[in-house]
């Protein structure tokens, strides 16, 4: 076997193998980007499992800072179901989502709307970023009650501009907004983290096509 064919066989089974690694993930991914802007969450009240104890000890530090209890929302996912806890501030301008993750913490996101599509949205602990015409989102790494601040101040700011934000008395208001959020911004948030994960996957798949193709042309 020639010097180009033992390269060729060596990197189609390394490319390969990776593949196999990154695939799976890569579709999981782009399934769940491709139906965003599709799906809607769904009142989940007496369906809902018992609350984790990270979404008891998350609700716990938001209560004090004026967040009480509204309801639960269910997502269907092609990965499969996920359940949220809601809780809406009492001054009705914002409420939060409170998302179990065990596999890497969980995440709670603060949000509040106007009547003209303009969102504001705080992530805690981790999220990406994201600020263009309509929309705002900020990450905290700290504490919720960093988060709840930060959003506080982005909010009092906002109503400058756009007067009071949409209220949020009840799920049927929550369910509102996140159906305008989907309507509006879909899957522009997920793009960016998407694209390192299935691009890197279609570069291998690539070299895996090419070195493919190399071992049965090479002499």
């Amino acid at each position: 076997m020639s010097v180009e064919r033992l390269l060729a066989l060596a990197v189609f089974i390394c490319s390969g193998l990776l593949l196999l690694r990154l695939a799976p993930g890569a579709i999981r991914s782009w399934r769940v980007y491709a139906g965003t802007g599709r799906r809607r969450q769904e009142d989940a009240a007496g369906r809902a499992p018992i609350e984790p104890v990270d979404i008891r000890d998350r609700a716990a530090l938001l209560a004090p800072l004026g967040y009480q209890r509204l309801g639960e929302t269910r997502l269907v996912l092609p990965t499969g179901e996920r359940f949220g806890w809601i809780v809406a501030a009492a001054d009705a301008e914002s409420y939060a989502i409170l998302v179990d993750a065990p596999a890497t913490g969980g995440l709670t996101g603060i949000y509040s709307a106007w009547l003209d599509g303009t969102w504001l949205a705080t992530m805690h602990p981790r999220g990406e970023p994201f600020d263009r015409q309509g929309l705002q989102v900020r990450i905290v790494s700290t504490t919720v009650a960093d988060a709840v601040t930060l959003h506080r101040t982005g909010l009092e700011r906002l109503k400058q501009v756009h007067g009071a934000p949409r209220p949020i008395r009840t799920m049927a208001d929550m369910l509102a907004l996140d159906a305008d959020y989907r309507t509006r911004f879909g899957g522009s948030r997920l793009r960016p983290l998407i694209l390192r994960i299935v691009v890197p996957t279609l570069v291998v798949a690539l070299i895996t096509v090419l070195s493919l193709a190399l071992l049965v042309t090479a002499q």
